[in-house]
Formats: C-alpha cells, sequence, structure tokens
C-alpha cells in the first residue's frame, strides 16, 4: 500500500501539471544583457553559421525528454490505482481454513496450513491489481473483515495463523455491504475435515492429503477406590490413520521417574490403558506418544497433575451424620477417621479436621471445616439466630466455590455471627442484608466455619456438594488449584494474572472485569500468578475431532512425496517501479544528449 496512491485521474492531472511546468520553465527567457564591442565582425560570422531550425529541432527534444521524465517521475510517485472491470478486476471472497487439524503435516513434510497460504498467494497473484478482495478465516483471527484492495489483502494473509477453539465456519461478506456491482468470486481453502458452512456457490480448494496420525485423547491420573495411596493413569490412544500401527507411550514425572509401554491400535480404533504410577513424585506428569509417520504433533502429549499428597488423612468429629461420612469417604483420596465429641483429642496425625456441631475449646493445630460448630473464643461470635435466611451472595471467586453456584441453596435455621475483633475472617456466603452465613479464615491456619448444620439446609443433596469438599480439602492442606484446558483462549479467574510457562517463557495475558484472557497455543503446564492467588494449568488437545485428521470432505490434492518446500508466488516487478528506473534512465541519457550538444 502506498500512501501517496491517487486515483487515475488525479494521478492524470499531476502529470499533466507537471509537464506544463516544464513546458513553462522552458519557455521562460532571461532578459537580454546588453555588451558594448568594438566590432560587429565577429558576431555576422556567427549569424551565417547558425542554423535556427536545428536550435529549434534541439530545443524541442529537450523540452520533450524533460516533460517525460517529470510525468514518469510524478506517475512512479502517486501510484495510480487502475480500477478495472469485468473478469480481470472485480470482487473477490477468500476464506482460509485455520482450524488445527490444518497443523497436519502432509506427505511432503509440509503442513496443510503452508499448503493453504501458499495456494493463497498464488491466487491473490493471478488477480489484477484492480481486484477488490474481501479475505477471511473460519476462525475469525480476522475480527472485521472488508473489502480491500490486492496488495492489502496479501499484507494482510501474512498475519493469519492457525487457531484453536470453537467450531470453524465458513464467514460471508453481509448482504448489501459489498462494494461495486455483480456478485463476488468465493473461493475457499481447506482440508475439509472440521470446516462448516460452505456455500454451494463456493470454489474449494483442496489441501487434504491423507496421513498416518495417533494422538493422546484422554489422560487422567485416578486414586485407586480401596486405596487411595495408590494411583493409575489411565491413557486413551486413537489411531486417526487408515492402517494398523505400532507407537509407544512413554510416562514421565518428577524426579526422573519414568514408565514406557509398546503396544498396536488398529487403524481408525481406540486403545485405553491403565500404568501404576504410585511411585512418582508429586507434581506434573507428561505423556508423550511416538508413532512413525505420524502427522499432527499438539495431540502427541498430554500433561496431569499428580498431587504432592497422596492420602489426606480426615478426622470428623461428630455425633453421627450420614451424609457428611459418606461424602467424605467418597472423595478418593481421604484416609477418613470418624469419632464422637466425647473422645475429641488434637492430634499430629491428621492433616484436616471436620467439625460437626462441636468446636473444641482450643483451635486444632491442622485446618479446619466447621458446620454450626457453637461457640468457641477462636471462632466468628455468635449473635442469635437467623430463620429461613435467603442466600443472596456468595464469593464465586474464591477456589473454595470454584465451579459451584449457590442460587438454589435452602438454609432452615442458622447462626448469627459476626467477625472477631481480631479479625481474619472474610465472608464465604451471605444472607440478604450481607448477613454472613459462611465465614473463612485464612490467617496462618486456614479455617472454615459455616453457621448452619447440613441437617438444616440441603447442601448436602447438592450435586455440587462432593466438588466443594474436594475444593476445600485441597484450599485447606494448600495443594495448588488445578485448571484443565484446551488449546484456545482461555478466561482465568485472576485479575492482572501472569502466565508463565515450563520453560519461564511469559504469555500474554490481557485483563477483562474479574479475570483474564490468554491463548493457549501449546500443550504444556503454566502457572497463572496474581497478587491473591496462584493457578496451575494443564493445557492439553484430547479431542477426537483433532486426531482423526483424515475424516475430510474433500479429495486430496496431488502432492509429490519429494516435493520442496513450497514456494511463494514468484514476486513480480511492481510496473511504477519499472516505471521510476525508465525515468532515472532518460535523465542519464539527458544529461549525456546536453554533454554531447544534442540538446539544449
Amino acid at each position: 500500500m502506498n500512501p501517496l496512491a491517487l486515483s487515475a485521474s488525479g494521478a492524470a492531472a499531476a502529470a499533466l501539471l507537471g509537464v506544463a511546468l516544464v513546458v513553462l520553465l522552458y519557455l521562460l527567457k532571461p532578459p537580454l544583457r546588453r555588451f558594448i564591442v568594438p566590432s560587429s565582425l565577429i558576431w555576422d560570422r556567427v549569424l551565417k553559421q547558425t542554423h535556427a531550425g536545428k536550435d529549434r529541432l534541439r530545443w524541442w527534444l529537450s523540452v520533450l525528454l524533460a516533460a517525460v521524465i517529470a510525468a514518469a517521475t510524478i506517475l512512479a510517485i502517486t501510484r495510480p490505482q487502475l480500477i478495472q472491470t469485468g473478469a480481470a478486476g472485480g470482487k473477490m471472497v477468500l476464506v482460509l481454513d485455520n482450524s488445527s487439524t490444518m497443523a497436519t503435516r502432509t506427505t511432503d513434510g509440509i503442513s496443510r496450513w503452508d499448503h493453504a497460504v501458499a495456494r493463497a498467494q498464488e491466487i491473490l497473484q493471478s488477480q489484477s491489481a484492480g481486484t477488490r478482495v474481501w479475505l477471511a478465516d473460519t476462525m475469525r483471527r480476522i475480527s472485521t473483515p472488508g473489502f480491500e484492495d490486492r496488495d492489502a489483502a496479501i499484507e494482510r494473509l501474512a498475519t493469519l495463523r492457525i487457531a484453536h477453539g470453537g467450531a470453524p465456519r465458513v464467514p460471508l461478506p453481509p448482504p448489501g455491504g459489498q462494494e461495486g456491482a455483480g456478485e463476488p468470486e468465493i473461493v475457499v481453502i481447506s482440508d475439509g475435515v472440521q470446516i462448516t458452512g460452505v456455500p454451494r456457490k463456493a470454489r474449494i480448494e483442496s489441501v487434504f492429503d491423507p496421513v498416518q496420525n495417533a494422538g493422546i485423547t484422554a489422560f487422567e491420573l485416578r486414586p485407586l477406590p480401596a486405596d487411595p495411596r495408590r494411583v493409575q493413569a489411565y491413557v486413551e490412544i486413537t489411531n486417526g490413520g487408515g492402517t494398523t500401527k505400532e507407537m509407544a507411550l512413554a510416562l514421565t514425572g518428577m524426579g526422573g521417574r519414568s514408565v514406557a509401554r509398546k503396544f498396536e491400535v488398529p487403524a481408525g480404533g481406540a486403545r485405553a490403558e491403565l500404568i501404576e504410577v504410585s511411585d512418582f513424585d508429586g507434581g506434573p506428569v507428561r505423556a508423550s506418544l511416538v508413532m512413525a509417520g505420524d502427522g499432527l504433533a499438539d495431540d502427541d502429549v498430554a500433561y496431569a497433575w499428580l498431587p504432592m499428597r497422596r492420602v489426606i488423612r480426615v478426622n470428623l468429629v461428630s455425633e453421627g451424620s450420614p451424609w457428611l461420612e459418606k461424602a467424605l469417604r467418597a472423595q478418593p483420596r481421604v484416609l477418613l477417621k470418624v469419632m464422637r465429641p466425647a473422645r475429641y483429642a488434637d492430634s499430629r496425625d491428621a492433616d484436616a479436621w471436620v467439625f460437626d456441631r462441636y468446636a473444641p475449646r482450643t483451635p486444632p493445630a491442622a485446618p479446619a471445616l466447621l458446620f454450626h460448630p457453637g461457640k468457641a473464643e477462636w471462632l466468628p461470635a455468635q449473635a442469635g439466630e437467623l430463620a429461613n435466611p435467603v442466600v443472596t451472595a456468595w464469593d464465586a471467586a474464591h477456589p473454595l466455590l470454584e465451579n459451584i453456584s449457590l442460587s438454589d441453596l435452602f438454609v432452615e435455621r442458622a447462626q448469627k455471627t459476626v467477625a472477631r475483633k481480631d479479625g481474619g475472617e472474610t465472608i464465604l456466603i451471605a444472607a440478604a442484608g450481607n448477613v454472613p452465613l459462611a465465614w473463612v479464615h485464612e490467617q496462618g491456619t486456614r479455617r472454615v466455619s459455616f453457621g448452619f448444620s447440613l441437617e438444616q439446609s440441603n447442601f448436602a443433596l447438592h450435586a455440587a456438594f462432593p466438588v466443594f469438599l474436594n475444593n476445600a480439602l485441597n484450599w485447606m492442606v494448600s495443594e495448588p488449584t488445578l485448571i484443565k484446558s484446551g488449546l484456545g483462549t482461555m478466561e482465568l479467574p485472576l485479575a492482572g494474572a501472569r502466565v508463565i510457562a515450563a520453560d519461564g517463557a511469559e504469555l500474554t495475558a490481557r485483563s477483562i472485569p474479574g479475570g483474564s484472557l490468554v491463548e493457549m497455543t501449546e500443550p504444556g503446564f503454566y502457572t497463572a500468578v496474581s497478587a491473591q492467588q496462584r493457578l496451575r494449568i494443564a493445557v492439553n488437545v484430547l479431542n477426537r475431532k483433532t486426531t482423526e485428521v483424515n475424516k475430510s470432505t474433500l479429495k486430496p490434492m496431488v502432492v509429490e512425496a519429494s516435493a520442496a518446500l513450497p514456494v511463494p508466488a514468484p514476486m513480480r516487478l511492481d510496473p511504477w517501479l519499472l516505471l521510476l528506473l525508465a525515468a532515472v534512465l532518460l535523465l542519464a541519457f539527458e544529461w549525456w544528449s546536453w554533454n554531447r550538444r544534442v540538446t539544449l
């Protein structure tokens, strides 16, 4: 794009003005100067040897050369936009499929996306300079596409990248928003695997090439229900290729722990494996898959988190609460010990305490979860009782209530409590009038105190109650919160977060009200850090639609196995640059002719 570009009429006017200025300068004559000479004989001889017609021809040749040089220079600088009509100019809608399967390497070793970009360059270069192009992509990386000239579309094409998340769909310009008359030509470049919404009148350029591919489509670490101290890795491998393939799977954990397996997976099938990882140290665990001729790399790795504490020793103090005891025993990592209040004694063998309608006189050494605890100096002070309080607010950003909604929580009776004078408590759940129903204590030993019991509410009947218990235990024993995410843009519940990859590289995060947005482009383990909290993020593909790269609706493109890297369309010489070069050559010729006395 040239900021000095003018329309054809504007450039022509500028060129005519330049020519007129040159002619005007040549018509200007210096004033006559008078000299006194002793004799006129010399001047008589000069006049006899002068040829007026020849000198006039030299003058016209000089004017012509100067005018041509001026016009060529002005046109080369202004670069008039010669809008053409008909098939050579016109309009084009060019849509590139940039979904995840476009990253698949074809049989020539080049990705489908590289083939698509090279084909788009060829199509754009073959159009006339006056063609108006509406360039778009199926993943909406170009948020507001519009008709632009061919050169601008080529520049924008270089900024497009493969994107993840969401369903790829062909966008089209809105009716009535197209410039000029006539229907634009619609060209879609795709592998035909995930794309939808292709109009019937579109011309589809296929970059599909069937290849072998397998990927990890499920990965999870599961404690054994009978023995939470033992952990197994559940891994599912899907073969998206056309033949049965042998592949190698490796699990790698902290401290150099690793385990490997080899097996065959039939074409189009899947295989699930359970692998013992009980001897792995706590922390991230990486699963990696190796197969000869694999076409897609992103689905060959997956990440999970092995808790630092394999078993959480929980002591429940209660006169009897079947719901609470059953829910705690259902937690896979909990080793539960139940006792009555009369037998309570603080001990170091508990990682966390749960008190049901009871509170000891002194706070326990371990973190505690309390339901309707009663009076105790180390708990929020009681100030009466509430009947049928209506839950109106809760701290959804707190790790305790992650993925939990309390909109339908019903409470029959609750203690009315107020924070202690020395502070340290924050409200977790509140009723109308900001009356606290649950408190959180985070200074020193962590505690959660509910002003009602499970028998006085429907909290234990909520489907999210086991999730709350898991959140509470992880939060009390300081286990890092793990967020699972796929590739693409994800929203973090941390304002002003910094997102750091395992290799120390920092991702660009954009702040939004109440959180941050970050684009995950590669599988891996990431850490999100804010002033208040730290989160672990496991980013994986784990998607059969991505692994099955051969489920295309298009015919394969012709690819030579020995083909080299796709060569971009040859750069065409700019006609305006050629015109400027011609002006320079004419200027050199004019200088030579003047020195040779050919021109004036």
